[in-house]
């Protein structure tokens, strides 16, 4: 154990300093987030000439197509570990940052989106979200309620910093700038402070006292863990999965679109880039709905919960925002419901299907809210277009997530010993 890691341990549980980076991350996953590329449309729009319908099916295939592949991150996460990926990952986001700032055509716009949605809002918010379940178990919805926060610093002042970027020094060094961060802030940080597990410093998980040796405590992590393989054979990773994609889903349409549609209603771009980081805010009592609430619910009430708050919030959207004010109740009402869906999908994954896989595990799930992503842009654009109107889109969205409900109420902790008899 090196001499730092071994002070900050004896003075807090390292989990937390674990914690504390991968929330850095996950704000620095900002590149890749919808939020922030979105406020760039409006200069590939009026400055290169592109249609909102050539820019959300770009966008679409590209999140799509992340999706397809971000399973590859998850497997290579399990094999060569949380440390040497999230290196990758930065390095390979920095990359597509400075390759951003040089688009030039829609196929680089393209290629642009692919590069920023696989490495940023896949890769970087994959890695964090299975490397901290790794460090906690007891407290573990408590610590993914810290670690998001960097979501909602992200969310909160990202739309708003780049649009002030663009304008103090235009869209080509605002990207540029994305880059040099990430190389010079993010990444030293991750060589210095990321380990893999807690055994790997010599520490047990959260610093509680436990009888078992280490070889045993692999040995109950074997016993309780899925693979992917088994995992797919639940109808609870299915069920899961579909439900995971509402979020991303309209999240990414109503966000990718979110300038035109607060136009349309009224409310100007400068109030807008400052709305829609309110989504974020309700991430600041997260922690506190962890230990009240998502700690002391099973799953499934909780996502039938949230889902039906994300269906009310598409109806408030569709009938009654109309100002400023009442996009602001929209946004945190909404705002409130996607961040205890995100904590709860976060707690799930390793509570039904332990830990050893979780990579794997999560780069398939993962898949879900890509893709989920993927299908966001596309019929807010072609709903425009065609209509002039979101709204034939947002009534498609609602039709999904009533399905949703239903399948929330289905799930519960699979069986292991079950599964396995059933399927021999």
């Amino acid at each position: 154990m090196k001499p730092y890691v071994e002070k900050i341990n004896k003075r807090v549980y390292y989990g937390w300093m674990i914690v504390l980076i991968a929330a850095i991350s996950l704000f620095f996953s900002s590149p890749g987030q919808t939020y922030s590329i979105s406020v760039f449309n409006a200069v590939y729009e009026n400055e290169l000439g592109y249609t909102k319908t050539m820019l959300s099916t770009g966008y679409s295939i590209a999140t799509t197509l992340s999706g397809l592949l971000i399973v590859l991150i998850g497997k290579a996460t399990d094999k060569f570990g949380h440390r040497k990926m999230y290196i990758i990952v930065t390095i390979m986001l920095a990359v597509a940052a400075f390759f951003s700032s040089m688009v030039m055509s829609i196929w680089m716009i393209y290629i642009s989106f692919f590069l920023l949605r696989f490495f940023g809002q896949g890769s970087m918010t994959l890695i964090p979200s299975s490397l901290v379940p790794q460090w906690f178990e007891k407290k573990r919805a408590f610590a993914l309620s810290i670690m998001v926060m960097g979501s909602f610093l992200g969310t909160l002042l990202v739309p708003r910093l780049n649009l002030w970027l663009i304008q103090t020094f235009e869209w080509q060094n605002a990207w540029r700038i994305w880059g040099i961060s990430l190389l010079v802030i993010l990444l030293p940080l991750i060589l210095l402070f990321i380990y893999n597990k807690p055994h790997e410093i010599g520490i047990q998980m959260e610093n509680e006292k436990n009888d078992l040796s280490e070889a045993d405590q692999i040995i109950a992590i074997d016993k309780e863990s899925w693979k992917l393989s088994e995992a797919l054979k639940t109808k609870e990773f299915w069920f899961i999965g579909v439900m995971s994609m509402i979020v991303p889903m309209f999240t990414t349409g109503f966000t990718f679109h979110f300038y035109s549609i607060m136009s349309s209603r009224g409310v100007s771009s400068e109030t807008a880039a400052w709305i829609i980081g309110l989504v974020a805010f309700p991430i600041v009592f997260m922690p506190f709905v962890a230990k009240a609430f998502i700690d002391k619910t099973k799953p499934k009430y909780v996502f039938a919960v949230t889902q039906i708050m994300i269906l009310f919030s598409m109806v408030i959207l569709l009938l009654w925002v109309s100002n400023a004010g009442t996009a602001i109740f929209f946004i945190l009402f909404y705002g409130l419901a996607a961040a205890v869906q995100s904590v709860t999908l976060n707690t799930v994954w390793p509570l039904y299907f332990g830990r050893k896989y979780l990579g794997s595990i999560r780069g398939m799930t993962t898949v879900f809210m890509v893709i989920g992503s993927a299908l966001g842009p596309l019929p807010f654009g072609v709903s425009f277009d065609q209509f002039g109107s979101f709204n034939p889109a947002i009534i498609a969205m609602m039709v999904f997530t009533v399905i949703t409900i239903f399948f929330s109420v289905l799930i519960s902790k699979p069986n292991k010993k079950i599964i396995n008899n059933q399927l021999n």
